[in-house]
């Protein structure tokens, strides 16, 4: 999809892919670091193909509550914020929604139903530190 849009091209996406594979980092964060998208495009396509909301997690204040109810280590481990909650469940942002173990791991700790949204890992970042303190 990012290639068909002109973003980078096939070449690019192979090395970054050969770097991922050796470095055990994901493929999205190579390409950004690499200058190829912006962090924001990717959360976004990625939320995309995952048909989840994407969230520009700057513009919400993190609820106490709700990341209380995760644990800081967990949290950090799957880049992962409990930020708010809706009328049935609680909110989680995540930078990788791809990571079927991971999001299990989350929905296991939280032990409630949970909405999963997209956003890019420095705002989860930002959001982790004003939760837990960096």
């Amino acid at each position: 999809m990012l290639v068909e849009e002109g973003y980078f091209g096939v070449l690019d996406l192979k090395d970054a892919l050969a770097e991922a594979r050796e470095s055990g980092r994901r493929l999205g964060e190579v390409l950004v670091e690499r200058g190829f998208i912006d962090e924001r495009i990717l959360a976004q396509r990625v939320a995309e193909q995952e048909d989840l909301p994407y969230v520009e997690l700057g513009k919400y204040d993190v609820d106490p509550d709700a990341a209380a109810l995760l644990p800081q280590p967990l949290a950090r481990e799957h880049e992962a914020v409990a930020y708010a909650f809706n009328e049935w469940a609680v909110l989680v942002a995540v930078a990788d929604p791809v990571d079927g173990f991971g999001l299990d791991a989350l929905r296991t700790a939280l032990g409630r139903p949970v909405h999963f949204v997209v956003a890019t890992k420095s705002e989860i970042e930002s959001a982790l530190d004003e939760a837990y303190g960096s």
